[in-house]
């Protein structure tokens, strides 16, 4: 196998819709040393004839993993190829993927030439992880902002280890990961929120580096995972007078697993004999009574002051 391929991990469910349109914006990329694994979590749709056509055409470059337990939802699902790639020892890197995007061509040579840079000499050994910025679309790929972290009000270039605690700037579809994050992702921890924030967690103790140039369409089609969101006051003002309680649960809710997935990254860190002075910095923080958290949660909380405040005042350890 080449010293270049790419494991692209691709995790379909009832995609049969887009997932062609993926598929072949895969295939044209301008850096071909991949191999696409992917992993099917139970779809009745026509999702499983698309795949087993375009397996015709791959032949072994396109590997349909089993997965043991469909129906577990989109994390366990991308954990399972997370482990068939770190598995049988391949590729050195690997690249996520969701059923209904569209990559750009330069999407994984200009994701790999990074990865290459900031891996430097030794940074096979050390967690490393890419990730950029994408141009937002609609179902017919119209596009709606040209930038998703301005168009989210995120600030992935400057966004800190401490910061990633909190509000999760790595979007998963961007991303690729070297060995040694995997080796430190898995398992995912039943705490885990989304696979992607804890690669981004993870890449906290080794490299990550964010490339302000979009390099995929993110097609938003209303049954999007996790999407893209007007975050204006406007809208946001709109939500609170509409769904008032159902934002405060949200809000809550969000504070309450945030905690958990900290002290899971604290428990692997400590695991894997990593300094995590920082988690525990922070869940100290968190467990502060609010008069005191109330003069330093700019330092913890990043993102919109209304984001920032709201934070401060309805999350608890």
């Amino acid at each position: 196998m080449s010293a270049a391929l790419v494991d692209v991990l691709l995790a379909t469910y009832n995609g049969s819709k887009y997932l062609a349109d993926q598929l072949d914006s895969i295939l044209v990329q301008t850096h071909q040393d991949f191999r696409l694994l992917v992993s099917d979590d139970g779809s009745s749709d026509g999702t499983l004839a698309i795949l087993q056509q375009y397996q015709a055409r791959l032949g072994e470059r396109l590997v349909l993993v089993p997965n043991p337990f469909p129906g577990k939802g989109v994390v366990r699902n991308f954990e399972n190829l997370m482990a068939a790639s770190l598995a049988d020892g391949v590729a050195q890197w690997a690249v996520f993927s969701d059923q209904d995007d569209v990559w750009l061509p330069e999407k994984i040579a200009s994701s790999l030439a990074e990865m290459r840079r900031i891996e430097g000499d030794d940074g096979s050994h050390v967690p490393c992880l890419v990730h950029s910025d994408l141009t937002v679309v609609d179902e017919g790929l119209v596009v709606l902002s040209r930038s998703f972290a301005q168009y989210q009000q995120m600030e992935p270039a400057t966004c800190s280890p401490l910061s990633l605690l909190s509000v999760n700037q790595v979007t998963g579809c961007t991303m690729m990961v070297n060995r040694a994050l995997l080796k430190m992702a898995l398992p995912l921890p039943a705490e885990v929120i989304m696979h992607d924030w804890w690669c981004g967690l993870v890449s906290g103790s080794g490299r990550r580096s964010f490339l302000a140039t979009p390099l995929i369409l993110y097609r938003q089609h209303g049954a999007n995972q996790v999407g893209a969101k007007d975050r204006g006051l406007k809208t946001r003002l709109r939500r609170m007078f509409t769904d008032g309680p159902g934002v405060v649960r949200r809000v809550r809710g969000l504070g309450r697993a945030t905690s958990l997935q900290a002290q899971a990254l604290q428990q692997r860190l400590r695991a894997q004999g990593v300094d995590g002075g920082y988690v525990s910095e922070y869940l100290s923080w968190r467990g502060q009574p609010l008069w005191s958290r109330v003069t330093s949660y700019r330092h913890y909380y990043v993102g919109p002051e209304l984001d920032r405040l709201s934070r401060c005042l309805l999350w608890f350890k």
